[in-house]
């Protein structure tokens, strides 16, 4: 199928799914030409059959708006669980990895949603039950994921979570004949659910970039759990080439799944986007999990996850789902943040501000290249820095501390790691800040 037809079908499906809302504006020329890397004759094409079949209609010198339709009810039916492991800072200067910049957070904003939300019109929010997750949340995630990162979903296949956690808890249950894989060093939540309901895994050691696909071929098991966009700890990031190998394994036997955890995908610095492996996937093997942590912040404790149309049915037939456990104040508090255009406006600015801390803090490091060796940098709010001029572990820990300085070794996550190397994170760092934390980190490790 041509690639118009193609996003034609994808936009009239959310449009009739309810995904989008009568008026709703639909995405400029420009933006989805950036997003999903075609052209803007592609764009129009797929925009003309809207047009000329009735689901859309346009405005001169304003766009594309989404006509009125009668819209299908929505089945709903979910729950959650879990928790998500918290650093306690105890030391002055701190290069910690589970924490974000909240200095540019718009909390004003935020206020003014909540206060909203918690006046009369939403009243209804308090008796009702919404097991997935609440209607307009997966209904904005649904834009937001096929503007941002291609993912193509309607709205009743997103499950709203508590954490990466309690998503993996449901795919584990979904997929209990299974045989699993994970990437070595692995994403903790991953390994926690599997060792928690004593489900036997095999482990793939992680090249620079990505797993080794020979490997997997010869694993003979049928599940992997990979973070392709940007790997934790490591900070690789998987080639288009392993993602579409990796998808034709998935291809090659019924029942192989990759469940892809789409970390720190909002965030990359000096190479462009690659596509969501799920964005790739053109029959239904990829199970897509991703969360708000770094977009907004940890604690918002609000994660999701899309389920290929013949696993939403399983879904719903698990017994003993627990209520959902995200606040549903909170989930409409975020609902009209991305509705708002609130979100997008903040990630662009949360996006020049990280790239600006981490351009400032490779010039830092760059004279010392004989002795430190950077890794992961292009995207998220880590990279792994290596020590490469004969100073121990213990001494490059030693000599921390009495900076009072916190550096998270690399050891921590893989026992087997034999390099002297540390999982820095800087996205918690003031800018004003990050000049002393600098100081300090290289002295420690040069000096």
């Amino acid at each position: 199928m041509t690639l118009y037809l193609e996003l034609y079908e994808s936009l009239k499906s959310q449009i009739i799914s309810g995904d989008y809302e009568t008026d709703d504006k639909l995405p400029s020329k420009r933006q989805l030409e950036k997003h999903l890397n075609v052209s803007q004759t592609t764009i129009e094409r797929a925009y003309e059959l809207l047009l000329d079949e009735g689901f859309i209609y346009s405005k001169p010198r304003s766009g594309y708006y989404v006509s009125k339709l009668e819209v299908l009810p929505v089945v709903r039916k979910t729950q959650i669980e879990s928790d998500e492991k918290t650093i306690e800072q105890d030391y002055t200067y701190s290069f910690e990895t589970a924490q974000v910049d909240l200095e540019h957070f718009p909390f004003d904003t935020f206020r003014k949603l909540s206060r909203q939300v918690f006046d009369a019109p939403y009243e209804h929010l308090l008796n009702e039950d919404y097991n997935e997750g609440l209607y307009e949340l997966r209904q904005q995630i649904a834009k937001y994921l096929f503007n941002s990162r291609g993912v193509s979903a309607s709205h009743d296949q997103i499950i709203i979570g508590s954490s990466t956690n309690q998503l993996m808890e449901y795919v584990v249950r979904l997929l209990n004949n299974h045989t699993f894989m994970i990437e070595s060093p692995s994403y903790p939540p991953a390994k926690m659910v599997l060792e928690k309901h004593r489900i036997d895994y095999m482990t793939l050691p992680l090249e620079s970039d990505g797993i080794n696909i020979d490997d997997v071929k010869n694993s003979h098991r049928d599940v992997i759990f990979i973070t392709p966009s940007h790997h934790f700890p490591t900070g690789s990031v998987m080639t288009i080439e392993k993602r579409t190998q990796l998808l034709k394994w998935a291809y090659e036997k019924e029942n192989r799944y990759i469940i892809e955890d789409d970390y720190d995908s909002e965030f990359r610095y000096f190479k462009k986007p690659l596509p969501a492996l799920q964005s790739l996937d053109t029959e239904s093997r990829v199970i897509y999990i991703s969360t708000f942590s770094k977009a907004l912040f940890p604690m918002l404790r609000m994660a999701y996850m899309v389920l290929p149309k013949h696993l939403v049915e399983d879904f719903h037939r698990l017994k003993y789902k627990e209520s959902n456990t995200v606040p549903v104040h909170t989930q409409q508090i975020v609902a009209l943040f991305l509705r708002s255009g609130h979100f997008d406006r903040h990630l662009n600015k949360m996006r020049n501000i990280y790239e600006k801390k981490i351009t400032y803090i490779m010039k830092r490091l760059k004279p010392y290249e004989t002795e430190l060796t950077v890794s992961g940098e292009q995207a998220g709010m880590h990279f792994v820095l290596t020590v490469t001029n004969g100073r121990t572990l213990d001494d490059c820990l030693k000599r921390a501390k009495t900076r009072d300085l916190k550096i998270e070794p690399m050891k921590t996550y893989d026992k087997n790691h034999t390099d002297v190397s540390f999982v820095i994170g800087f996205g918690s760092i003031p800018f004003s800040q990050l000049e002393s934390h600098m100081d300090l980190l290289i002295d420690a490790l040069t000096g």
